[in-house]
């Protein structure tokens, strides 16, 4: 077997090139280039009960992505901005909470005034807060 200079440049060339992407790939999705974010919790209640399955919603009013969580029993949320990132935009929002879901075939238990034409606003602070919402089923 017979040592190629030429193949094993182009080989060395090909390993740099693929390199320098990912490195420029990982940079450009590190961490420190997302926005700060703020940590969102609260209880959901309807009628002075937690409300249960539901899920929320915080769409900023101005630039950026919506954030959202579900309920669990106790009619406690967190908000995620991705899957496995906890927060919400600092700044004011649109808040839409609702019950439909495939599992209980899109039925939903709340007024739209809370979901589709929501009258539901919240300012996120920078850091953490605790963000309650006390719905009435005979809201409109």
């Amino acid at each position: 077997m017979r040592f190629h200079p030429e193949f094993f440049a182009k080989r060395v060339a090909a390993g740099i090139c693929l390199t320098l992407a990912f490195c420029l790939m990982t940079v450009g999705c590190a961490p420190g280039n997302r926005p700060t974010l703020a940590t969102v919790r609260g209880i959901v209640t309807l009628d002075g009960h937690p409300l249960a399955n539901a899920t929320v919603r915080f769409t900023p009013a101005g630039p950026g992505r919506t954030s959202q969580g579900s309920t669990g029993t106790d009619g406690r949320y967190q908000l995620y901005y991705l899957r496995d990132i906890i927060g919400a935009n600092p700044g004011k929002h649109v808040v839409r909470i609702t019950t439909a879901t495939e599992d209980n075939h899109g039925r939903e238990l709340l007024p739209a005034c809370y979901h589709a034409k929501s009258v539901l606003e919240a300012t996120v602070p920078q850091g953490a807060t605790l963000l309650d919402f006390n719905l009435r089923s005979d809201a409109s």
